[in-house]
């Protein structure tokens, strides 16, 4: 959701630092594979010792480079399907590290907090599906809607959650994680079930079309 009502007032303020990147020869994969780096190198070091607060405030200024990417990428040329690919691939490889990060933080910490520990396996899986739902309509010519809960919704309800858990809060970690995982689910369904509905409305207009017209004599 974030993603999808955002996308156009981020545009906006990024795209003149984006065109100065340009000029200066930066590219969008390399802007793509530095946030990867740091945002893994944060999560491992901060969120898998137990710095929560300064892991989330990190983690969070290194997402902003995923922002820049694109912008980037568009004022560049619109980009590449190679660089879609090698943004794709880093989106999920940052997301498994920032969530395997507090799992493994968890284990050592709260190894009898089980809701905690299923949850984080949940979203753990759960936002793989989402991410691989969305790839593999658009690979089989499919049109599915965003849903509920995209990768930015997601980070954010994560990484607020582990700051709030680092300050002290109760449950702020087992709520966020909570939101996380059904968010999830329901977006799977939805993008699944929309997948079906244009499968099938492709399928009755294709038969539609191919009917044959009416000889004169059954009219």
């Amino acid at each position: 959701m974030l993603s999808e009502y955002g996308r156009s007032g981020v545009s906006r303020v990024t795209h003149p630092f984006a065109s100065l990147l340009v000029r200066m020869g930066v590219t969008a994969n390399g802007i793509t594979l530095t946030g990867l780096v740091l945002t893994c190198a944060a999560a491992v070091a901060l969120f898998g010792h137990g710095q929560l607060v300064a892991g989330a405030i990190v983690i969070a200024l290194c997402t902003l480079l995923d922002l820049v990417d694109g912008a980037v990428a568009r004022a560049g040329g619109g980009g590449s399907p190679y660089g879609a690919l090698v943004d794709a691939v880093s989106d999920r490889v940052a997301d498994g590290v920032i969530l395997s990060s507090l799992l493994w933080w968890l284990v050592h910490t709260e190894p009898g907090n089980r809701y905690a520990l299923a949850m984080l396996l949940a979203c753990l899986v759960l936002s793989q599906v989402v991410s691989y739902s969305k790839a593999r309509a658009d690979a089989g010519g499919l049109r599915t809607p965003g849903g509920l809960m995209e990768r930015a919704d997601r980070l954010v309800l994560i990484l607020l959650g582990a700051g709030l858990e680092g300050l002290g809060v109760p449950w702020a970690l087992e709520v966020g994680l909570t939101a996380v995982a059904v968010g999830s689910l329901v977006t799977v369904i939805q993008r699944v079930w929309g997948g079906r509905t244009d499968y099938l409305r492709r399928v009755a207009h294709e038969q539609a079309t191919a009917a044959p017209a009416p000889a004169p004599g059954d009219r």
